[in-house]
């Protein structure tokens, strides 16, 4: 939707970038408090209620001209948004044997990179028929219908629909965070999380299909199409590397693996001249591969926290992984409009394919800093071989 919202609300990528990063304001935060009321309320209400959020955040976001009208309705979404995996991960820890944790971790992730293909190739080929407007118009109906469908079928525990009403005070639930935070691996972990999604959250969610389209002068929906291999990878990495993670008996080595993968693609991404676009689908692929240890970073939650804490718990990590969009969408953005290196074309700010490689050395930066995280500071903490 990059190059039509821009013309739409007039802005640049600078103010593109502030609208996108709306979403990240909202998510970020939110993390702790939906981590602390999963474990008071459970999924069931919350994840619903949180569906329907987003829906009505979709809805008022493509019903608008105005950039912080706009501005609002992606700050609902991601108030919404927040609740999403934290909710699997609460009843993967209630419904599974923690042995199978990061396996059904990264099964999860792989569905929530399903929903990421849609919205790359098949999104740019719908707004291309319909617009974008009436494209988050149909995501708004569909968010509707899957709210309806998670009040029907999901339910808290394996013996109870609907998780009992809670007993201690709200306030006391701050409790929870304060005895998550003491301890120095829910910090290490989060770093980790932190370095390895910035990437993704900067380039397959927001500059990935501008930069390809000016890397390679196609369209937007071959452009698409091209981002959505990182989904792809993201998919197929994120259980393979849980898969992994337990074969190896070692958390630290799948996180490793990851963080290799991711540096050695970024690297071909932005600094390797004449890739053809052939093997592009490769290297993205391998980008999106190396995502997939993030997921594996919610099974060192899950190994380092009692079943009490690992709502409230991977509410945090989710937040550093979330923090990644929110600082560096918008100041990609700034630094691209601040290269003085675009054009204007029909009222749309196109940059050259350097100002885009000085403004994503970012990606590069963050996996590096990954790979030593996982290798020379975060402990091993696999059950029986910690």
């Amino acid at each position: 939707m990059a190059a039509p919202m821009m013309k739409t609300f007039h802005v640049s990528a600078e103010g593109f970038g502030v609208i996108s990063a709306f979403y990240f304001y909202a998510y970020a935060p939110m993390q702790l408090p939906a981590g602390l009321l999963f474990d008071r309320y459970g999924p069931r209400k919350l994840m619903t209620a949180a569906l329907i959020l987003c829906a009505l955040g979709s809805f008022f976001f493509a019903s608008t001209d105005s950039v912080i009208t706009a501005s609002i309705g992606r700050f609902l979404i991601g108030i919404g948004s927040a609740f999403s995996f934290i909710g699997v991960l609460v009843l993967v820890s209630r419904w599974f044997p923690v042995t199978y944790f990061a396996i059904l971790a990264g099964i999860a992730q792989s569905m929530s990179s399903v929903g990421a293909m849609f919205g790359e190739m098949p999104l740019a080929a719908l707004i291309e028929h319909v617009g974008w407007r009436q494209a988050s118009f149909i995501l708004a109906l569909v968010g509707f219908l899957l709210a309806l469908l998670l009040w029907c079928f999901i339910r808290d525990f394996p013996h109870q629909p609907t998780q009992a009403l809670p007993t201690r005070r709200l306030r006391d639930e701050w409790e929870r965070l304060a005895e998550v935070c003491r301890q120095s691996y829910t910090w290490i972990t989060g770093a980790y999380a932190f370095c390895i999604w910035t990437p993704i959250a900067v380039f397959a969610a927001l500059w990935g299909v501008p930069f390809l389209q000016e890397k390679y002068q196609v369209g937007v929906v071959v452009a698409s199409g091209l981002c959505s291999m990182i989904w792809l990878g993201i998919g197929i990495g994120s259980p393979l590397l849980g898969f992994i993670s337990d074969k190896l008996c070692s958390r630290r080595k799948a996180l490793a693996i990851s963080s290799l993968f991711g540096l050695v693609a970024t690297l071909i991404l932005l600094y390797v001249d004449h890739v053809s676009i052939g093997w592009m689908y490769i290297v993205l692929f391998m980008l999106g591969f190396g995502a997939g240890g993030q997921t594996v970073s919610f099974a060192v939650v899950a190994d380092n926290n009692p079943p009490h804490l690992v709502g409230t718990a991977s509410g945090f990590n989710n937040l550093s992984v979330l923090l990644g969009g929110a600082l560096f969408q918008p100041l990609v953005g700034v630094m691209l409009h601040g290269s003085a290196d675009y054009r204007l074309v029909n009222g749309v700010h196109l940059y050259t394919l350097h100002s885009y490689q000085h403004a994503l050395l970012v990606m590069p930066c963050c996996y590096f800093l990954s790979l030593i995280l996982a290798w020379c500071i975060l402990k091993e903490s696999y059950p029986g071989n910690r």
